[in-house]
């Protein structure tokens, strides 16, 4: 989902350096017929300006169409953004140039004149590229180079400028005040694309699984039919020789039925946990209410609720996290892991589980953990220390830690698993605060 999300964040951040590079394109465009219509080479300046102007216009022209054919590609990168917001800079400021060293005799300074004014519009659409890196950094070109273009022109042209500290500053307040703007603007903006981008990612993997569930549909079709047929042989001959071999067959076939509405059931609730927003959600009451639940149906497991880092069990109603799905995302993920703590490996299931929950102020989360004197988890089953897709129970889908781990994951948080020296299995949930 992240890697959808950041490639639709590139794709619109390569639209805005595409509209960038046409309105480069544009706009050195028009400055190279003003000064064809001005005179060219017979205008003020002479061939000396003709020598400066003429091959930066066009230079700016032909690097912007490349940029753009670049853009169209998807080829530009936090690095290429940059430097083209450098660019933009470099351009602007240099076809003022002439102007500072070719002027007529009316000429009272750079600040006098509107084409400074540039250097504002070009802070501006820093924020179409969605990058607020080379927002700051386009800004910051711009503020120096417009300092250097006026330090030049009061040296050239002292006795004719008539502008000062007080005009410079104003115009420096008013490209790092559109410099600002434009972050701002472009922080939010990317923000929005980013948030775009994950739905996008949920509706395609939603797709993906409906796609998933319709293949599968001729399976359970196929399942139903011999289920249908094998009840219709034991009801002809219920006494027959051969309705113990359809009986057997009968419960085989339901149990594929049944693994697969579990299956159809995990896969559901993955996606709507996963669609809805993080809220935040009491630890100590959620795992109370969970270990109820569970401990009803597993009477011979000891749930322990141990008290860690001075967390009182009082306090611990007072603790929260931020995770997708809410209350029913928590207790989804905590459910899971004490049944499978419970079940063990289908065979060997545990006797104790240890549930504790340790705030983690570094990380700005809260560490749950739940261990177990069970079989631990067989071989196979982890990679690292993250689960994988299988299962070692006879009816099991081999799909709750996964959906567990990617509604932790959703939430911002971290999932570990692990077989402890001491024996059993272990998982740790890192989840953000709601602080």
């Amino acid at each position: 989902m992240e890697q959808m999300a950041q490639r639709v964040l590139s794709d619109a951040s390569n639209e805005g350096e595409a509209l960038v590079s046409v309105g480069r394109i544009v706009f050195s465009a028009l400055i190279l017929t003003r000064f064809l219509a001005l005179g060219g080479a017979h205008a003020e300046g002479g061939a000396a300006a003709a020598w400066l102007q003429l091959p930066l216009l066009l230079g700016s022209i032909a690097v912007s169409a490349m940029a753009l054919l670049a853009a169209r590609r998807r080829l530009f990168g936090a690095k290429l953004l940059v430097a083209s917001t450098v660019l933009d800079a470099v351009f602007a400021h240099a076809s003022l140039l002439s102007t500072v060293l070719w002027h007529g005799p009316h000429y009272t300074g750079l600040l006098r004149m509107p084409d400074p004014a540039a250097a504002i519009a070009v802070a501006f659409i820093t924020a179409l590229r969605l990058s607020p890196g080379a927002a700051w950094i386009g800004t910051a070109a711009n503020l120096l180079l417009m300092g250097g273009l006026t330090a030049l022109d009061l040296h050239v042209n002292a006795r004719n400028a008539t502008y000062g500290a007080k005009d410079l500053m104003l115009l420096f307040i008013f490209i790092g005040s559109a410099g600002v703007f434009a972050s701002v603007i472009c922080g939010i903006a990317r923000r929005l694309v980013l948030e775009a981008g994950t739905a996008s990612a949920h509706m395609e993997r939603a797709r993906t699984n409906l796609r998933a569930l319709l293949r599968e549909h001729h399976d359970v079709r196929t399942l139903l039919s011999a289920a249908r047929l094998r009840a219709d042989l034991l009801l002809r001959e219920p006494m027959g020789a051969s309705a113990p071999g359809h009986a057997s067959a009968l419960v085989q076939d339901l149990g594929e039925l049944s693994s697969f509405i579990e299956s159809v059931k995990a896969r559901a609730l993955g996606e709507l946990t996963v669609i809805e927003d993080a809220t935040a959600v009491n630890v100590g009451a959620t795992l109370r209410r969970a270990i109820e639940v569970v401990q009803a149906r597993f009477a011979r497991v000891r749930f322990e609720l141990e008290e860690t880092a001075g967390l009182a069990r009082a306090a611990a109603n007072d603790v929260s996290v931020r995770i997708v799905g809410g209350e029913r995302g928590l207790t989804h993920v905590v459910t899971n892991l004490f049944v499978n703590a419970c079940e063990g490996d289908g065979r060997q299931g545990a006797r104790t589980v240890r549930i504790s929950v340790e705030p983690n102020p570094t990380l700005h989360g809260v560490l749950l953990s739940v261990s177990d004197d069970g079989p631990g988890f067989r071989p196979g089953l982890l990679e690292g220390e993250r689960p994988r897709a299988g299962t070692t129970k006879p009816e099991g889908a081999g799909l709750g830690m996964l959906l567990v781990s990617g509604l932790v994951e959703a939430s911002g948080g971290t999932l570990r698993a692990c077989n402890p020296p001491e024996g059993g299995a272990r998982v740790e949930v890192t989840l953000p605060t709601s602080g």
